[in-house]
């Protein structure tokens, strides 16, 4: 018999609770771990429908989760902060971001290099004076 009333396994992808990465007691890091989404998503939902008329509702689902959910184990906590193949935010997934954000700073300097060689040029300064008269 499992430590929760809620039929999904525990562990790495079970629901659970994440104190560890959570800011009151992880209800929401929980799910952003199990849904497979960051946590500020779900706590910008939570927000948002609170802000919009379902404030009583969202803090019984909240305090329900809380009591009901299990904490989750060590090595689901870990999977946040990249271990291979476990969590929403592993290693080659962070290494192919940086990667995209190398090649658009490369592209970006490229572009910038073009447009300062215009900008020194003879011939931008000589069409400047032009105007200038």
């Amino acid at each position: 018999m499992t430590s929760s009333f809620f039929p999904w396994p525990e562990g790495p992808g079970g629901l659970y609770r994440d104190p560890e990465h959570g800011k009151v007691a992880g209800v929401c890091a929980g799910l952003g771990a199990y849904f497979q989404v960051r946590p500020k998503f779900i706590r910008l939902a939570m927000i948002l429908g609170s802000v919009f008329g379902l404030f009583i509702p969202i803090i019984i689902g909240y305090v329900l989760l809380t009591v009901l959910l299990p904490i989750g184990p060590a090595a689901a906590a870990d999977g946040a902060r990249g271990q291979p193949g476990s969590g929403p935010w592993n290693e080659r997934e962070t290494g192919d971001r940086i990667d995209g954000l190398k090649e658009r700073f490369r592209s970006l300097d490229q572009r910038l290099a073009a447009i300062e060689a215009k900008v020194i040029s003879d011939e931008f300064q000589l069409r400047q004076k032009f105007r200038d008269l």
